[in-house]
């Protein structure tokens, strides 16, 4: 005999944040739950009972403990602008998941460092080409060339994380139209899309600083070339940084002219995509824009997954980030939290966490 089960009455404004949160409308929930629309209409109406067995498979589309749809309240997801070409388009429920995880760890950090990130000053209406100079310079960096991008972009979080204290993470998108975006907060972040390859991640990276550094955030889906003042800014501002004017020009002088095949060449100088180089070289005059429409018209996968053979382990990582795990783990060490809490918050596997924690 088939046992009843047992239905509970939530909260209809916990219901609809919780699901707002998540990115589903009520059609996707009500067809992943195998009920009708109106049921769960009803639900975030008036507080319609659902099953455990809703309620648990609830909680795993949406990704949130069983505890969240019985509270009396939740808070929701703060709006991020949204700076995408296209945005009539739906976001994804990753990028939502995303969000949310980026807010959470920034708020761990704060709660157990106390720290906050360091955001520079500098002269209001800059050009992006003098501000992403003079960013370098505060950082007291050298311009990094002639690196795998992997490596690049690593070197690259270490300094940005360990200088500014900005959480850095990253976090697969599901969504073709996004390649990052950026919180800013007590503690600033920036999530790169997983799927991306690491050239893209990098100029990512610093088109979400440019945000921060201007005191933003955002949404963006880095299109290079056609989109409004404040994304055109930023991605000057990280050509620039990446591949800095008077640097490019120095290495221009050792070939006897400028064709695409020296434009793959210092893309692998500066570690940057093919075709940021060929926008640095339109921009400094070197080509014309017939040429770049030409290669343009021609170019194929520039958002290409970055996976290969894919490092799990690598991939945990990247998803807590190096500052999250570093403030975690000073924490566990010092006995402030437990194992158990330290797992929860890193989001990573037993087997991974206690390698992590036990690093030095």
């Amino acid at each position: 005999m088939k046992r009843e089960q047992k239905h509970f009455m939530l909260s209809p404004s916990v219901l609809k944040a919780l699901r707002e949160s998540s990115g589903y409308s009520i059609e996707e929930v009500a067809k992943r739950l195998g009920v009708s629309v109106e049921t769960i209409a009803q639900a975030e109406e008036t507080g319609f009972a659902l099953s455990l067995a809703h309620i648990e498979r609830l909680a795993s589309v949406y990704k949130r403990p069983l505890v969240a749809f019985f509270s009396d309240s939740i808070g929701g997801l703060p709006t991020l602008v949204d700076y995408r070409v296209n945005r009539e388009k739906r976001l994804s429920p990753h990028v939502y998941i995303a969000q949310r995880r980026a807010r959470y760890l920034a708020e761990k950090i704060k709660e157990l460092s106390d720290r906050r990130t360091q955001i520079p000053r500098f002269p209001a209406k800059m050009v992006p080409e003098a501000l992403a100079r003079d960013f370098r310079a505060k950082l007291g960096v050298p311009v990094l060339k002639r690196l795998a991008p992997h490596k690049l972009l690593s070197e690259y979080k270490r300094l940005l994380e360990d200088r500014l204290t900005v959480l850095i993470i990253e976090y697969p998108f599901k969504a073709d139209d996004v390649r990052g975006f950026s919180i800013f907060s007590d503690v600033c972040a920036i999530v790169l899309n997983e799927e991306d390859k690491p050239s893209i991640k990098l100029f990512s990276l610093f088109h979400e600083v440019c945000h921060l550094l201007q005191k933003t955030g955002g949404i963006c889906s880095l299109e290079l070339e056609g989109e409004g003042e404040t994304e055109s800014y930023c991605n000057r501002f990280a050509a620039e940084f990446l591949v800095p004017l008077d640097d490019l020009k120095k290495e221009l002088k050792r070939f006897e002219r400028v064709d695409e095949e020296v434009a793959g060449r210092l893309s692998e100088t500066y570690g940057v995509s093919k075709q940021v180089i060929m926008l640095r070289l339109l921009w400094a005059r070197h080509i014309d824009a017939a040429r770049y429409a030409q290669f343009k018209s021609a170019l194929q996968g520039l958002v290409q997954s970055g996976f290969g053979r894919r490092s799990w382990e690598k991939t945990y990582l990247n998803r807590a980030g190096n500052l999250a795990i570093q403030e975690v783990r000073r924490a566990y060490i010092d006995g402030t939290i437990s194992f158990h809490e330290a797992v929860g918050i890193l989001g990573l596997k037993a087997k991974y966490a206690e390698k992590v924690l036990a690093e030095p």
